[in-house]
């Protein structure tokens, strides 16, 4: 990253690491059994707004490649814009332990990466249900990293449990974010 880039806040993105991101694939299970935590079939990628001209491209481009991706899946797609200008692509139907959703969400990523908007790129998002409340687990693209998230009110976490949580992800094998400064809030999820 050059004197320019560190000035303007531009943030280069770890090398890709396929195994960082599909980690969770493979701790599912275990966090079904050690955290009760039951797969909703919603997850989604958060990225910044695209730049004018090319948005409406990129789009459609995104749209084609879940849908190439999602036949024989039952993966459906929906876009979300939220108050803040981020976009959101919203995958939902895979409740098998995220396996579609994870290739999904890692095609888009590629494809923005590869048309150089890897810096775009924020975070995925997978939802969980855990005895009738929303559990998140959250791979930011900067840090290349997980972590969860428990929302219980208004403004208001369950530190407790993402702790406990980034515990058991850990000996599941997820590559947990250390510095708890970078587990970030995302109020008011549409996922």
């Amino acid at each position: 990253m050059g004197f320019l880039d560190a000035i303007l806040g531009r943030t280069k993105l770890p090398k890709a690491d396929e195994d960082r991101l599909f980690a969770l694939g493979s701790a599912v299970i275990g966090l079904q059994a050690s955290a009760d935590l039951v797969p909703s079939g919603r997850s989604a990628i958060i990225f910044k707004g695209l730049p004018a001209g090319r948005f409406d491209q990129e789009l459609a481009n995104l749209r084609d490649l879940l849908k190439l991706h999602g036949e024989g899946t039952g993966l459906a797609a929906e876009e979300y814009k939220d108050p803040l200008g981020y976009e959101w692509v919203i995958l939902s139907g895979d409740q098998s332990g995220y396996a579609d959703a994870l290739a999904a969400i890692h095609t888009v990523a590629i494809s923005l990466i590869e048309d150089g908007l890897g810096d775009m790129l924020l975070a995925c998002v997978f939802r969980f249900d855990q005895k009738g409340r929303a559990v998140y687990w959250i791979y930011g693209y900067k840090q290349a990293s997980w972590y969860p998230f428990v929302p219980v009110g208004p403004r208001q976490r369950d530190n407790a449990e993402e702790l406990r949580l980034s515990g058991l992800g850990k000996n599941e094998g997820l590559p947990v974010e250390a510095d708890l400064g970078r587990w970030y809030a995302l109020w008011g999820l549409p996922v």
